[in-house]
């Protein structure tokens, strides 16, 4: 007698369930582009009194920052310079590592990572920028403790800040270019190749397994009566 293997039962993803999703992320992306927005015209160069934006502000307050100073936390113990850069380091790592972990989960959140790596390297630009002026205003109120002007103090190269700080500003700005466009580009290629969903399958294969179903448990039954 042949046996039917049993299938996992799926449901049926109806146009509804598409749409909604597509359309939250395409929101998502143009809250984030506003985000954008402010960053690269703000870490491009600090205008001293003019207030942050708002959005920016926010950001910074509430994730860049506790993020930064986290960062001297974990470093503190590996010597001076590392507790110094730590901060800054950290700031970023810590969306590339969550960038790598989406990309790991084969995770839709990969691009929103991505970019906050990218805004992260922009907020560092601006810091790097200000070594050589020290004006911008720091946590502790200290220009003595600006992280980036001990920094190339130490490494001779307080008269470099500008170009490197131009390299990680234009860095930042293209990984947020790409996380923007390629977060966009791919929730059209799932909204347009609906398999990609991981709860997707079309009308004709759900009712060919409703009735695999069906059979399957038939012929379950009358074994155990055989058995019997």
């Amino acid at each position: 007698m042949q046996r039917f293997r049993f299938r996992p039962t799926v449901r049926y993803v109806d146009p509804f369930e598409r749409w909604v999703p597509l359309l939250l992320k395409f929101c998502m992306y143009g809250f984030l582009g506003y985000l954008f927005y402010e960053a690269a015209t703000t870490f491009l160069e600090y205008t001293p009194l003019q207030p942050w934006p708002g959005l920016l502000s926010t950001f910074r307050m509430f994730t860049f920052l506790p993020i930064h100073e986290t960062g001297h936390l974990l470093f503190s113990f590996f010597g001076r310079t590392l507790h110094i850069l730590g901060g800054s380091f950290w700031q970023v790592m810590f969306m590339v590592i969550w960038f790598g972990i989406a990309v790991y989960q084969r995770s839709q959140t990969a691009p929103v990572a991505a970019f906050f790596a990218g805004e992260n390297l922009m907020d560092v630009s601006l810091y790097i920028r200000d070594a050589e002026f020290r004006a911008l205003p720091l946590l502790g109120g200290r220009s003595s403790e600006h992280d980036w002007y001990n920094l190339l103090s130490d490494w001779n190269a307080l008269s470099s800040a500008g170009t490197i700080a131009d390299i990680v500003y234009y860095s930042g700005f293209a990984i947020c270019c790409f996380a923007l466009i390629g977060g966009c580009i791919f929730s059209i290629m799932v909204f347009l190749e609906p398999t990609r969903h991981p709860h997707y399958v079309d009308p004709l294969t759900a009712r060919n397994n409703s009735v695999q179903d069906l059979l399957n448990k038939q012929i379950s039954e009358k074994e155990k009566k055989e058995l019997m």
